[in-house]
């Protein structure tokens, strides 16, 4: 386990200057260097836990580590997740489980991912529909999102949905305490918690 811990953070770390450049790219306006290393940092811890997953789903994860938190660190400092992030996650995410079920001969699993991408991203647009909340973006995220839980299996696609929305509250609830939102203008950004309810539930589902 040590090993491939270590494997996994080396390797997330040498990555780094491409999760920055994502994460640049991605961003309208230059993010300041403590949050590009905040995000790097983010990405190397990410690393490590996803070199621990099962081999079916390592691909998935090092989509996450690469794609997925350079989208969420644009969400916490802009309040969108641009489209040139999660439309390229939502496709690797898509081909790697196929690709994994089809390699394992685990059909199963193949389509339960699917339908916990068509399940993450119905009741999120439902809800956007609605109520407008949560954002587009959030919409677009979320079959990504609902492909990794799907693979781990329904369980997971609804508690890391609960997750999910627990972990937004808390982080509007800090936000309000510490002045950098507010109920009456903005929304608190959601793509952050989804990305670290995806990995926090890859990683636990390995024990």
């Amino acid at each position: 386990m040590a090993v491939r811990l270590l494997l996994g953070l080396t390797l997330a770390l040498a990555a780094g200057p491409l999760v920055a450049r994502f994460t640049r790219r991605a961003a309208s306006a230059p993010p300041p260097r403590s949050h590009i290393a905040e995000t790097i940092a983010a990405a190397a811890v990410a690393g490590a836990a996803v070199a621990l997953w099962a081999p079916a789903v390592i691909a998935v994860g090092a989509a996450f580590v690469l794609l997925g938190i350079p989208a969420a660190a644009v969400d916490a400092a802009e309040h969108r997740i641009p489209d040139m992030l999660s439309f390229p996650l939502c496709g690797a995410t898509v081909t790697c489980s196929v690709a994994a079920a089809v390699a394992g001969q685990d059909v199963g699993s193949g389509v339960r991912a699917l339908a916990g991408g068509a399940v993450w991203g119905l009741l999120l647009m439902l809800s956007y529909l609605l109520s407008g909340q949560p954002g587009p973006g959030d919409v677009k995220l979320a079959p990504s999102v609902g492909v990794l839980l799907g693979w781990l299996g329904w369980s997971w696609v609804l508690g890391g949905l609960i997750a999910t929305y627990l972990l937004t509250a808390l982080a509007g609830v800090l936000g309000v305490v510490r002045r950098r939102y507010s109920f009456r203008t903005g929304q608190v950004p959601m793509g952050p918690p989804m990305v670290a309810v995806a990995l926090a539930c890859g990683t636990l589902a390995q024990w």
